[in-house]
């Protein structure tokens, strides 16, 4: 697995675009690079371009060591977002489930999309407090 980290002008956008066969171990090693990177300061935007990426071959063990991690490093990403971009079904629907066992327990908001359009016009959406947010759908369901 092989990665790529590009920064926007500003510094406060960050790409990254993975090719190859996706392993835990590599997609730990770029969130490793990102968080140790010159020009990162939590809460920056990260855009990870995974349309060239085949994880169909992580196992829900290594789904659970990426979301360990993240939540390990959570306080260096801050309160920002992330979007991951997926090209084949399997590899979305991966993406989805390390989004829903990492989610609840990062300050980073993440999204999982198809298209990098959509998900670089999220990016550029303000971020919106996930305390707030939570108490918005309590408020709706009652």
């Amino acid at each position: 697995m092989e990665h790529v980290i590009e920064v926007g002008p500003d510094g406060l956008f960050f790409t990254v675009t993975t090719t190859g066969h996706g392993s835990a171990e590599g997609i730990i090693a770029f969130l490793d690079a990102i968080v140790s990177h010159p020009s990162w300061q939590p809460g920056n935007a990260i855009l990870l371009d995974h349309r060239k990426l085949d994880i169909a071959d992580i196992t829900v063990e290594g789904i659970d060591r990426v979301s360990h991690h993240f939540q390990h490093i959570g306080h260096q990403l801050g309160s920002g977002k992330i979007a991951l971009v997926m090209k084949k079904d399997i590899d979305f629907g991966i993406a989805r489930a390390w989004e829903l066992t990492t989610d609840a327990h990062v300050d980073m908001q993440i999204g999982v999309y198809r298209s990098i359009d959509e998900a670089r016009m999220w990016l550029r959406q303000k971020p919106v407090s996930k305390n707030a947010d939570t108490k918005t759908r309590r408020d709706v369901s009652l």
